[in-house]
């Protein structure tokens, strides 16, 4: 009996690395590489592919291409599944990206989802981990807002979007002693600067006439009940790429940086879709931007201290007392 080259490995490890590698990869493999790769002969080889054989069948393709053997494993799990192996890396990259705002339930279920669609892909050992794989992303927050005891709260809120039913939120607000609570249909889930808010509108105590357009923001309320009340509203489309939540209509604004590096970290960010830099004699930079939240603009220039000016002096007195109360929960 011939000496095995790999002692260490068994025929069955064998055979199991070599029909994930065929189902990782849809090319053809030449009968020498697979030897060379599993350290063992081209007989063992051709014994491992007719037992693959065996349970795939007419899936194993084979041929000889310039006097070399070659197999190729053309599965059909592509089909039901409707995605590939790269494409499950790159959910794996979602998920990565929005762990920060992830309770850790909806954590552990995204990640058992994708072990099994790689289980069912065979795809690469590094993703056949449960989700304990090395993120591809790391994200430092600041204050970073664990959701996980707010995940009932966010599940009941989007049940009552989808389904349109009033519901009643016991808030408290920042700063506030006291709870309130809100008669409230939930129009869009929104996350802004690490944090989850309910944009909605909040109704008069008959559930059907709407007082105001609001944000709550989801770890300041206490508790959510679904009411058996119906409401239809229509709600404008949020837009991503405004500053801020939308509040009003569209304003324009100007606001001057001092040179060094508050004006560099303005230059290498987008801060709206609509705004415009203009490059100062000093170094400085102006940025015009287009916002439909007055108070959360005007709460960003202040971060800034002396290193930021609101050149359109009106707008900054002219905010109506309805915007600041829509804004003072996230502020």
């Amino acid at each position: 009996m011939p000496v095995k080259r790999d002692m260490d490995s068994t025929a069955g490890a064998k055979l199991l690395r070599l029909f994930l590698r065929l189902m990782a990869d849809r090319n053809r493999h030449f009968q020498a590489d697979l030897a060379v790769w599993l350290n063992c002969s081209k007989q063992m080889i051709m014994r491992l592919m007719r037992e693959i054989e065996g349970v795939v069948g007419v899936r194993l393709k084979m041929g000889m291409d310039d006097r070399r053997r070659w197999y190729q494993l053309c599965p059909d799990s592509r089909m039901p599944l409707g995605l590939d192996c790269e494409e499950l890396r790159f959910l794996h990259i979602c998920r990565d990206m929005a762990c920060s705002y992830l309770p850790a339930q909806v954590l552990r279920r995204v990640g058992d989802i994708l072990f099994r669609l790689a289980m069912q892909l065979a795809d690469s050992p590094a993703s056949l981990d449960g989700g304990k794989h090395a993120a591809r992303f790391a994200f430092f927050s600041k204050g970073r807002i664990d959701y996980t005891p707010h995940f009932a709260h966010i599940d009941l809120l989007i049940r009552a979007g989808e389904e349109g039913r009033v519901c009643r939120i016991l808030y408290k607000a920042a700063g506030r002693r006291e709870e309130k609570e809100y008669r409230f249909v939930v129009g869009r889930m929104l996350c802004m600067n690490g944090a989850i808010y309910a944009l909605g509108s909040e109704l008069e105590d008959n559930d059907r006439t709407v007082r105001r357009v609001i944000s709550l923001a989801v770890h300041r309320i206490r508790d959510v009940t679904l009411t058996d009340v119906i409401l239809t509203l229509s709600f404008p489309e949020p837009n991503p790429g405004m500053f801020g939540l939308p509040w009003h209509e569209p304003r324009r604004f100007h606001i001057r940086f001092a040179p060094g590096k508050v004006s560099d970290y303005v230059r290498e960010r987008i801060w709206a879709d609509e705004q415009r830099l203009e490059e100062l004699p000093d170094g400085g930079v102006l940025l015009e931007i287009t916002t439909c939240s007055e108070p959360e603009l005007l709460a960003w220039v202040r971060s800034f201290g002396n290193n930021a000016e609101l050149l359109d002096s009106a707008s900054m007195a002219g905010g109506e007392k309805t915007h600041e109360q829509n804004a003072e929960d996230m502020l």
